[in-house]
């Protein structure tokens, strides 16, 4: 089971956010930034790793543009679900709860719930 943080938007719209390392993130980055409306960050990375990608691997200079991605990669692993709670926050949604689930749909799930039967 994981950990879910849920949040609600004053509309009525609820999201959920993984607590810890964000694989999605670090496979993914840029792209996975611009889906999660992260759009800031998303457009930074993308530049910076379309540029980065542009050098060659063979060369030395090659070599360092591909650690620094790889780190840019690991910090969207490490940082990714806590950047996704920040911009949630900025768009007016409310922490709510933080629930146990085997997956995203479950934590809704889970919460729903939980708050329709509060003495669980």
């Amino acid at each position: 089971m994981k950990e879910f943080k849920i949040f609600q938007h004053p509309a009525g719209k609820q999201e959920e956010v993984k607590q810890g390392w964000s694989w999605p993130g670090f496979f993914f980055g840029p792209i996975w930034a611009l889906v999660k409306k992260l759009w800031g960050l998303g457009a930074v990375l993308l530049v910076i790793v379309l540029l980065l990608s542009a050098v060659p691997v063979e060369t030395e200079l090659g070599i360092l543009t591909t650690l620094i991605m790889l780190v840019i990669y690991i910090v969207c692993g490490i940082n990714g679900n806590s950047w996704r709670e920040k911009n949630l926050r900025s768009r007016g949604y409310d922490h709510l709860d933080t629930v146990s689930a085997a997956n995203p749909d479950g934590a809704i799930a889970e919460y729903i719930k939980k708050f329709r039967n509060p003495a669980e």
